[in-house]
């Protein structure tokens, strides 16, 4: 795998692609509004369905950010000229980590406020550095106790695909059809090989994610144009999904609706590209991540303060545009203050910052 010197010029910035945005738009939304469905799952009045096409509805979100996550990495490091891996991995650093460890900080602030003192935290103290690192959501769900507040699983799960993405990137441009033969039979021996219950959601184990992921980086190395044909099979495929939920084990179902999904959705981006749309959708794709971060703890605060039981269907609507109002304005805050935050710490550590520096040198 060849790694291009640091001395390198930066790579020219390509444009951005409308499908990948309205696709990441689109999960946005699924993944708010999986969550807001949540509290009414036990009584059945949740919004819209909690089962498209026979999965669940967390779990078509998820399936179409992990096939974005792979195109538009693929998108912008792929092609020649190899992957600078120092650039790479300090750019995926910069992206995650500040906004995340200030979005927690924050959580913990605004807890430890309305609860008198306790943000409920109940993990020991070393086990602070799984939330440094990003994985305290993932582990959780291993009942690793952990001082988890806000984000999901997914952003653990991304921080592992970040970090094996060069030399599958490599694999997939250099050796495409035994690369995606070997990942398939990962694929179908963690299918057959992971217990039916084995104490926590096989969704989250990479191997089960691998098809998706690998599809959005094939997607964008060799696929120059879908044809709008492909939205037949492609409705087939989401058609028996729907007719056979139970007779389908639910992380095939997922993969497969999950690219069919991506696939009718590439073709229709080209039908929906219309100003205003593809304004709003640049704006819901700018902030996905910030969203991402801060949409739970909005949601569980409004449902702790609001007793919705007995509402109306146009009273739920209400409350799931006020959740998306004072998500989407806190995404902005908090991506405002980590570009402030990171700034500020990007002008104190420059060049030979432990160095005393004359102030004042002419008197």
């Amino acid at each position: 795998m060849s790694q291009r010197s640091t001395a390198d010029p930066v790579r020219p910035r390509r444009p951005r692609l409308f499908y990948l945005d309205l696709v990441r738009a689109l999960a946005t939304l699924i993944i708010v509004l999986t969550h807001f469905n949540n509290p009414y799952l036990a009584g059945g009045g949740y919004l819209l369905t909690n089962q498209p096409f026979g999965i669940y509805v967390g779990g078509l979100g998820v399936s179409l950010f992990l096939i974005i996550s792979g195109s538009a990495l693929t998108y912008t490091y792929g092609g020649a000229g190899g992957l600078d891996l120092k650039r790479f991995y300090w750019k995926r650093f910069k992206g995650i980590y500040p906004m995340f460890w200030i979005a927690w900080f924050c959580a913990v602030v605004y807890y430890f406020s309305v609860n008198q003192g306790f943000p409920p935290i109940k993990a020991p103290l070393r086990n602070l550095i799984f939330t440094v690192l990003g994985m305290d959501g993932y582990l959780a769900n291993f009942h690793i106790p952990t001082a988890y507040i806000l984000g999901e699983w997914f952003l653990g799960f991304i921080v592992m695909f970040y970090i094996i993405f060069p030399v599958l990137l490599w694999a997939v441009e250099n050796f495409p059809v035994p690369t995606a033969a070997v990942l398939l039979l990962i694929y179908g021996a963690a299918l057959l090989g992971v217990p039916p219950d084995p104490g926590f959601p096989t969704s989250i184990l990479l191997p089960i994610r691998l098809p998706e992921l690998a599809f959005g980086m094939y997607f964008v190395s060799y696929v120059r144009r879908v044809p709008p044909a492909v939205v037949v099979p492609a409705a087939v495929v989401l058609a028996v999904s729907a007719l056979l939920p139970v007779q389908i084990p639910e992380d095939l179902a997922t993969t497969a609706v999950g690219i069919s999904s991506f696939l009718i959705l590439v073709v229709l981006g080209r039908v929906v590209a219309i100003g205003p749309v593809r304004v709003l959708v640049s704006l819901i794709a700018k902030y996905s991540y910030p969203i991402f971060l801060v949409h739970h703890v909005v949601i569980m605060e409004m449902y702790a303060k609001i007793n919705t039981t007995g509402f109306p269907p146009v009273q739920r609507w209400v409350m799931l545009a006020s959740v998306c109002l004072i998500t989407f304005a806190l995404a902005v805050a908090l991506e405002r203050v980590t570009a402030t935050v990171t700034a500020y710490f990007g002008r104190s550590f420059k060049g030979e910052w432990w160095k005393p520096q004359a102030v004042d040198a002419g008197r």
